[in-house]
């Protein structure tokens, strides 16, 4: 597992909560997410791409038009990682900022994602 397998499935992962086409969205979160992927976000539990595929469907209805951003660069230790994101769009609903946290397994694919929403976000650089 390199860094660079690391950063191509975050960006992945990214890149699927702003793809409409269900079978495309389906593909990337298979590229960005282990089969078991697990999910901790505030009081709610994900479990594998399905879970995780559903959990965005339902964002993209609640929020058509708002995009996930990376906002900070991914910070990378061995099979741990953190990066910032935030939600940029159309809506009236409020933007909330995430740090995202995990693990990857050998293969670089997120494993493990700890998401926490509404924290301070450090600079991009």
């Amino acid at each position: 597992m390199s860094a660079a397998q690391v950063r191509a499935s975050i960006n992945s992962y990214i890149a699927a909560w702003n793809e409409h086409d269900a079978a495309q969205r389906l593909r990337l979160i298979e590229q960005a997410c282990a089969e078991d992927l697990l999910m901790r976000t505030g009081g709610r539990r994900i479990n594998g791409r399905a879970e995780l595929d559903a959990l965005i469907a339902d964002f993209q209805a609640r929020r058509p038009g708002d995009r996930a951003v990376l906002a900070s660069k991914i910070d990378i230790q061995g099979h741990l990682f953190r990066y910032a994101g935030k939600v940029e769009g159309t809506t009236t609903a409020p933007v909330a900022d995430a740090l995202d946290t995990g693990e990857c397994d050998d293969h670089g694919r997120i494993h493990l994602l700890l998401t926490f929403v509404g924290v301070p976000l450090p600079a991009r650089s």
